[in-house]
């Protein structure tokens, strides 16, 4: 078990509290702010939720219930064993757990970090981050990058290290802060917030999660009609582009297909690199499909 570390005052961070994970103290204090692991939704790096989405939950448009699935329980159960690997990976290291964070230059901006680590000798922070994956990494995912930077804004922090078992491979990818990303994502923070105190819907986008969102804030069915007007115009415009491109997509992937044969991958090079972009697929002894890794 790790030494507890949350002084009232980190730099211009105020001190919220200690809460346990996931508790409903824990959740109060983060619905009083902008949380890292919401940083990466908001300027649109999540791919399984949207700024609106988000919005849509966090101003009770949608139930917003604690997610609870064997990923969140995996990575519960191994977020302090995946910090012990990296303390004993990192011996130059202190490691701390720690509370929640305000920053001082905007309350609304907030951290619940997984640990923090302090330098034996120079005395730097360091801001830790613990994840798990299914499949490993080609490289670190966009909103962890924005989590960690989130978190060093508000604490004042210049490193920090994502410490990860993904796919079954350790990992450790080292972030430095970076002034211009923080400063982007502050802006896009201060807006969502005014989007969030005015309950007033952020902009649209095509994610899947915002339509998904809209559905859920729209159960009922009356009967009645309302003219769309122009809106309905592009509807069917928009229906009929995707269409067309989806028998163009259909006529390639027939074609990628018959280029694999009994293949399992296929490639292209870009710069001499080889990378895969198509994968066959197949449940069992069933017929195989075909899958883009984009």
């Amino acid at each position: 078990m790790f030494e507890h570390y949350a002084p009232q005052k980190i730099n211009e961070a105020e001190l919220v509290g200690t809460f346990e994970n996931g508790s409903p103290e824990w959740h109060e204090a983060r619905s009083f702010g902008i949380g890292g692991s919401e940083i990466g939704t908001i300027m649109g790096l999540n791919q399984y939720e949207s700024a609106f989405s988000l919005w849509a939950k966090r101003t009770g448009q949608i139930p917003n219930p604690p997610v609870e699935n064997w990923a969140v329980r995996f990575g519960n159960a191994f977020e302090l064993p995946i910090l012990q690997l990296w303390a004993e990976e990192h011996p130059e290291y202190e490691v701390f757990t720690t509370g929640t964070y305000r920053w001082g230059k905007a309350l609304h901006m907030v951290a619940n970090l997984d640990a923090l680590a302090k330098h034996r000798e120079t005395g730097e922070l360091l801001v830790v981050e613990i994840k798990t994956a299914r499949f490993g990494w080609d490289k670190v995912p966009p909103q962890y990058v924005a989590q960690v930077q989130h978190y060093m804004q508000v604490l004042d922090v210049q490193r920090a290290v994502i410490a990860a078992v993904a796919g079954w491979n350790y990992e450790e990818h080292w972030v430095e802060g970076d002034s211009f990303q923080q400063s982007v994502q502050l802006e896009s923070a201060n807006r969502f917030w005014q989007h969030l105190q005015n309950v007033a819907q952020p902009d649209w986008d095509g994610s899947k999660a915002t339509y998904e969102a809209e559905r859920r804030m729209h159960p009922l069915i009356n009967g009645d009609e309302i003219d769309l007007g122009d809106l309905g115009v592009e509807l069917l415009a928009a229906q009929a582009e995707f269409d067309e491109g989806e028998g163009d997509l259909l006529r390639v992937k027939s074609q990628v297909l018959d280029a694999m044969g009994s293949n399992k991958y296929g490639f292209i090079l870009i710069d001499g690199k080889k990378r895969n972009v198509a994968m066959r697929q197949a449940r069992g002894q069933g017929t195989p499909w075909l899958v883009i890794k984009k």
